[in-house]
């Protein structure tokens, strides 16, 4: 076996270990009522991002030779591993953050406010007649009057409340370098990540020579297809050391080579790539 083959046999075998607890974590909290919105939450998106990782795993080549061949979709596995990214960009924002009780309150109600005024939006555009409209109209001024009535947006400045009450309202309060200085990640390793990953999302003139370059099996491309498994392992680390954090003690047993695991991947996104020479 080549070293390639053999990297990414450990790259992909690393990335199962790390879902198959994702999914034990899960499964443990099954018939548990959740403790307020952060437990929640938490456990729902969590279970969004083990969706992602479960679909990258089965699209991503396996390493063991099946000798029929194959066709290797890089471009899925880039777009699922840049999308399972954001997801624990949102996770982190809503559950895994150490707040305050009133800020924690705060960021869900600006989360679901954002949400409902792009469905909001999104009904507009298709012109949409379902009966839920008006609905949808009623969520987002009750979000909007309690987000504005909220004791902790007075601590935010008045640029955010402005576009609340313009219906612009992003989905987080803070940018993605604060937000990740918060939760400690390397905000350059951040932005290479998801320019990386995105290289091959985008129809860029790269992406699509690459396309017509890619052949299933080459050393190259083996590589290639280890990244968005590389890249996702980490955030999937970050959120399952978050997620132990949360639902201790329900939470499945870890081994000391697991435990080994997430210190490193943590410590890689804390350092990032330039600083963790």
């Amino acid at each position: 076996m080549s070293d390639v083959s053999s990297r990414y046999r450990d790259t992909y075998t690393e990335f199962a270990a790390l879902l198959a607890y994702g999914i034990a974590l899960i499964e443990a909290q099954a018939g548990h009522v959740a403790s307020g919105d952060r437990q929640f939450y938490a456990e729902r998106i969590f279970s969004k991002l083990v969706c992602h990782a479960i679909t990258l795993k089965r699209l991503s080549p396996s390493p063991e030779p099946i000798g029929i061949p194959e066709l290797w979709d890089i471009s899925s596995c880039y777009a699922i591993a840049r999308t399972l990214i954001e997801t624990y960009e949102a996770l982190a924002y809503v559950a895994l953050d150490s707040i305050s009780e009133e800020e924690q309150s705060f960021r869900i109600l600006l989360w679901k406010l954002h949400a409902e005024e792009r469905r909001r939006e999104m009904l507009r555009l298709i012109g949409s007649n379902h009966p839920d409209v008006p609905n949808v109209d009623i969520r987002v001024v009750s979000l909007c009057n309690q987000l504005l009535a909220h004791p902790f947006l007075n601590t935010v400045g008045t640029d955010l409340q402005r576009k609340i009450r313009r219906g612009e309202t992003p989905p987080y309060h803070l940018s993605r370098a604060n937000r990740d200085a918060k939760i400690g990640i390397n905000h350059e390793y951040h932005i290479a990540v998801t320019m990386h990953l995105s290289s091959h999302v985008h129809t860029h003139p790269f992406s699509v020579h690459q396309l017509f370059e890619f052949q299933a099996g080459n050393e190259e491309c083996l590589r290639l297809m280890s990244v968005p498994l590389q890249y996702a392992a980490g955030f999937m680390a970050k959120s399952i050391s978050g997620m132990i954090d949360i639902f201790t003690p329900r939470v499945p047993s870890t081994t000391p080579e697991f435990l080994r695991t997430l210190d490193i991947w943590n410590a890689l996104l804390l350092k990032g790539i330039k600083n963790s020479g």
